[in-house]
């Protein structure tokens, strides 16, 4: 194992990762997923569909990073403060510039009933029966729940006990796959819940976190990984196997400190605006795309300048309002907080 980075060093490239990973979902929804669902006008004659699994390496990057992140906080509203800050004024400015144009430019398929608007406010609109205002949505459902049951663990003080719980949850996972193999019914409601589908991406994450701050546990974490890579397989279709093999090697070499070229200019902006990219990048982007077809612009070039138009409107995102709501919030919080505690 190389010297370990420096606490700084490893979140910069982690941002560059996600902000890699952003990048190649934007690539696939604008060339795959838009042809298949509309049809461009002028085919494009190329995909991207390997983008659509960036969002795998996202719950890698967060299992890491919220694991990282408890391990250094002192409380549960601590943390609720932090995630709040990072998620929602930037995703509820988001929804807001996404229904201007989806409502102005958009096609009648995607613009949503005041109901869904208003539930889409949560973040959980898809657990509580609506539609996502934006197809990428999804995600943060799955990330919120995550949250919630590290926050759980983390407040019961279990999270000493981290490799205990990851078997409860490849154990879990492995038993949803065996019931949806045999055809067999399983609720809805406790799939979502549990995030049985995506939780070994975050145990891995988290293994991977371990891997790299305490060696004394390698053959464990890497044992661990590899019953983590087996439940992907058991709870998913086959291609999640080689998905999940493809972001353990990236993490191998990361955690070696062999990805020290994401500390460029390039990616440290790539990485820093990518949850405002993601957050905007789809529905806006559809929309985008199709007024400029349909005004006689060639495929290629509609998508290409819906990227910039979206890379602009992330950078005004998250330089404007996450960045500066994310740094009132948590200084209002270390201000206030104590007191409200003791209240």
């Amino acid at each position: 194992m190389h010297k370990e980075a420096s606490p700084s060093s490893r979140v910069v490239e982690l941002d560059a990762l996600r902000g890699i990973a952003a990048l190649a979902v934007v690539a696939f929804h604008y060339t795959t997923q838009y042809g298949q669902q509309y049809g461009h006008t002028t085919p494009l004659g190329f995909g991207f569909p390997p983008g659509n699994y960036g969002v795998n390496l996202f719950f890698l990057i967060s299992g890491f990073v919220i694991f990282m992140t408890l391990e250094r906080t002192r409380t549960a509203m601590d943390f609720v403060v932090s995630r709040f800050s990072r998620l929602y004024p930037a995703y509820w400015a988001a929804m807001a510039l996404t229904a201007i144009f989806v409502y102005l430019l958009g096609m009648p398929e995607q613009r949503l009933s005041l109901r869904d608007l208003l539930l889409n406010l949560t973040m959980v609109q898809q657990i509580l029966g609506g539609e996502h205002l934006d197809g990428s949505y999804w995600t943060l459902q799955v990330e919120l729940f995550f949250y919630a049951q590290m926050l759980l663990w983390f407040a019961l003080g279990q999270l000493k006990r981290i490799h205990l719980i990851i078997l409860l949850w490849l154990g879990l996972a492995m038993g949803y796959g065996e019931v949806v193999q045999h055809r067999m019914h399983f609720s809805y409601l406790a799939r979502e819940l549990l995030i049985l589908r995506h939780i070994p991406f975050f145990a891995l994450g988290i293994l991977f976190y371990r891997l790299h701050t305490r060696p004394q546990e390698n053959r464990l974490n890497c044992a661990m990984m590899g019953l983590c890579l087996v439940a992907i397989g058991v709870a998913n279709p086959p291609v999640f196997l080689w998905v999940g093999l493809a972001c353990c090697g990236i993490f191998l070499l990361f955690v070696n400190n062999l990805l020290a070229w994401l500390r460029g200019a390039f990616f440290v902006f790539l990485g820093s605006i990518s949850y405002s990219l993601y957050l905007l990048h789809q529905a806006i982007g559809f929309a985008l795309i199709h007024d400029l077809e349909r005004q006689g612009v060639p495929s290629l070039l509609a998508c290409l300048l819906t990227l910039a138009i979206v890379l602009a409107l992330a950078s005004a995102l998250t330089f404007v309002v996450e960045r500066p709501a994310m740094r009132k919030i948590r200084s209002w919080w270390r201000a206030n907080g104590l007191q409200l505690k003791s209240a």
